[in-house]
């Protein structure tokens, strides 16, 4: 104790025998706007404290790096007990207002955005700095640039608007937008110049697609990207010391895509691919989980082949797909390249760093405030705890999406557990998508003609996933009351149940009338993976009114129909409103009749394929072929009802609802009909289809013969509108052949929902 005591006493009085001295006071001089406690908020010096130069010389520069100043000087002088520091500053000015005065090319949405992307955007009254200035200016510059304004200048003014507030202008001036005439290369290309001339992504020859696209905008700071761009194409076929030289700009003078003379930049560029390399020896290291021999089958090249950086990055994302679906999701792989310059081949070797195997660690939801958790986590083919397979987490997603209740916002949220490493935690961020549809309408329709309609219909009953439909409809061609619900988790089980009872009257068209009233119980549940199946009973009593002398008069009367159809089918498309990839296979067959009793015996198989794939700018292709038939089994006819009538937006969209009957009019016994739709999303829920539909409905003993098909081609617009669950249509279309010698080729239709 008492050493401890003696120690204390020597740190007390050491200062005072070396003659340290106290900071006695600080004062701060010249600040108006930066208040004292500011300026001493920013300092380590502290009154009271001993004095130290060191630490004045590090509070000088902390003050100069805030900005607030453009000149600080600090002096000292004795006072009574210590030092006295003072803190001589000169403030810098605020900027009271910032004006971009921009053209019609260069928007100040452009700019600020910009800026602030890049942390130089400045807010009115922040203090005004020199160098931040100057900063802007070149971002400025560079946007100009960007957008091939290669003339355009930035000037700035600073304008002072009261006591130490300035005003700072940034003058744009734009100047002409100018475009790549003509891209040449000089040397022996030795690939054809089509090909490298493809490789340049910002600097594209002007045509009608660059044009479009705005790629074909000269932009001179991005040359040095198209320069590599090409190196890289030549070594995607084996060009692996390709040298690109130094291009030389000039002024040319040549038509445009709308045939105005305009001055155009030609651009030369130097290119000398060298030899072509082939692959030497390929080696595969680090490996312990997977077998060389296995690894080496998703290596595309061997031993002779031309070398292809592009086959060698193919093979890497291939192996480390293998080794992320196994769980290694920190798994790595890296290629060491070495070139043998004599015999012009290319040794590589993959080296693989496996890591450990990382499990799921806590899934979570948010955003799902109705919603149940189960109703989601059920579709996640991983649980906690699971290897953190990266291919079934992504069939997870693409599962959650074709619920139509919740749809992911953003990308999960993926971090590493803090108590244990190799487990990942996951956030899945998702928004509801509209549950109800409450309807009270009346308007027209292609298949109900004019109507008035009240109906209910919810995908979220209980927030399980449960769906609810209730209807009430009246119509010039249709009286439909219905009432139908299903669970997809029967008592929580992987089995769907539902049911639907309805009392329908349908007057088709030229045809006959129809009553109708029934009831359909349908259980069903997935077989694996995407897989699902069905199988549905129903049991209908249909009566039948015809005008006289009409083919479909022989067949009033009333019929019971009892019958079963299973459905398999495999959908991966991943939205039921808004599809934009994925495809669809669905097999299904209606029997009728035989052991399960009732007027009619028959089988109605039916196949159906759809697929969607995105393209560039969100637009999206999408295709659907159906084929159907029916056979009748024992002596009874083919029910009328259950013929094919086509035409209309859901088969082929420029024809009249059921006008398409078959060579002798009275309806097909079997039907193909094909669709093609290219989509553009315009903007917000609008969306602008060109679409391409043919089809036809044929007799039993008839060929399906494509010279034989009635065609529809034109424009849809499409607005889906969320809280209805479904899109209206306004459809434009022209038809190849006409149904009666009076019909026009060319059709309008006003229509709701989807053709496939």
């Amino acid at each position: 104790m008492k050493r401890i005591l003696l120690c204390f006493v020597v740190l007390c009085i050491v200062p005072y025998l070396f003659g340290q001295e106290t900071l006695e006071k600080i004062e701060i001089i010249g600040n108006e706007r930066v208040t004292r406690d500011t300026v001493l908020y920013y300092l380590s010096s502290r009154e009271g404290d001993y004095y130290s130069e060191e630490l004045l010389r590090r509070d000088f520069r902390v003050l100069w790096s805030t900005g607030f100043f453009s000149n600080i000087r600090i002096e000292k002088e004795d006072g009574v007990r210590g030092k006295i520091v003072k803190i001589i500053v000169e403030e810098n000015p605020v900027i009271k207002n910032i004006i971009y005065k921009t053209g019609k090319k260069l928007k100040e949405n452009d700019i600020t955005n910009k800026l602030k992307e890049n942390d130089e955007y400045i807010l009115p009254y922040s203090y005004y700095n020199e160098f931040k200035i100057k900063r802007i200016q070149e971002t400025i510059e560079d946007l100009l640039l960007e957008k091939g304004l290669t003339s355009g200048k930035v000037k700035v003014k600073v304008d002072k608007k009261g006591k130490n507030e300035l005003e700072v202008v940034f003058d744009i001036s734009e100047g002409p937008k100018v475009r790549v005439g003509e891209v040449e290369f000089e040397g022996s290309t030795k690939l054809l110049k089509s090909v490298v001339r493809g490789a340049m992504k910002q600097n594209k020859k002007h045509g009608i697609i660059p044009w479009i696209t705005g790629k074909d905008v000269f932009k001179q700071n991005k040359l040095s990207e198209d320069l590599e761009s090409i190196k890289e194409k030549y070594r995607e076929y084996g060009y692996m010391e390709v040298t690109v030289g130094e291009p030389r700009i000039e002024e040319i003078t040549k038509r445009t895509v709308l045939f105005k003379k305009q001055k155009m930049k030609k651009i030369i560029i130097p290119v000398n691919p060298g030899y072509r390399y082939t692959v030497g020896e390929v080696k595969i290291e680090g490996n312990e989980i997977l077998s060389t021999k296995g690894l080496r089958r998703l290596i595309k090249f061997k031993e002779g082949d031309v070398y292809s950086t592009k086959i060698r990055e193919k093979s890497i994302e291939e192996i480390g797909e293998i080794y992320r679906n196994l769980g290694y999701i920190r798994s790595a792989v890296y290629p060491v390249e070495k070139l043998e310059p004599k015999r012009k081949r290319v040794n590589v070797t993959f080296n693989i760093i496996e890591g450990d195997v990382v499990y799921l660690g806590r899934l979570e939801f948010k955003g799902n405030t109705f919603t149940k958790d189960k109703v989601i986590r059920r579709e996640m083919l991983l649980r906690e705890g699971d290897r953190f397979s990266l291919a079934l987490f992504k069939d997870s997603i693409l599962r959650m999406s074709q619920l139509g209740l919740v749809e992911p916002v953003g990308e999960p949220e993926i971090r590493p557990d803090p108590k244990d490493p190799n487990k990942m935690d996951v956030v899945m961020n998702v928004k509801e998508l509209q549950r109800n549809n409450i309807q009270f309408s009346a308007g027209y329709s292609g298949y109900e003609g004019t109507f008035i309609a009240l109906s209910y219909s919810t995908v979220n009953f209980l927030g399980a996933g449960e769906k609810l439909e209730l209807m009430v409809q009246h119509g010039k061609r249709i009286k439909n009351y219905m009432f139908g619900f299903s669970e997809p988790y029967f008592l929580d089980y992987p089995v769907s149940l539902g049911f639907n009872v309805y009392n329908r009257y349908i007057i088709y068209p030229f045809l006959f009338d129809q009553k109708a009233k029934g009831a359909n119980l349908t259980v069903g549940g997935r077989v694996k993976g995407y897989l699902r199946s069905s199988l549905t009973y129903a049991y209908e009593y249909i009566d039948i009114n015809a005008e006289e002398g009409s083919y479909y008069y022989d067949f009033r009367g009333g019929y019971g129909i009892s019958s079963i159809t299973p459905m398999v089918y495999r959908s991966t498309v991943n939205s039921p409103l808004t599809p934009t990839r994925g495809s669809l296979y669905m097999v299904s067959s209606k029997f009728s009749g035989g052991f399960l009793g009732g007027d009619m015996s028959f089988i109605k198989p039916r196949f159906e394929w759809s697929f969607f794939h995105p393209l560039v700018l969100n637009h999206v292709v999408g295709f659907h072929v159906e084929y159907q038939f029916i056979k009748v089994l024992g002596d009874s006819g083919v029910p009328i009802w259950e013929k094919f009538y086509l035409g209309g937006e859901r088969s082929i969209r420029g024809y009249e609802i059921y006008s398409i009957r078959g060579d002798q009019n009275i309806g097909g016994e079997k039907s193909f009909v094909f669709n093609a739709e290219y989509i553009i999303p315009v903007g917000g829920p609008l969306y602008a289809i060109f679409f391409y539909d043919m089809g036809n409905a044929f007799a039993r003993d008839q060929k399906i013969n494509l010279s034989n098909l009635y065609s529809s081609t034109g424009l849809e617009v499409r607005i889906f509108v969320p809280a209805l669950r479904v899109p209206f249509r306004l459809i434009f279309a022209y038809n190849n052949r006409k149904i009666h010698a009076d019909d026009s080729n060319f059709a309008f239709r006003f229509a709701i929902g989807t053709t496939f």
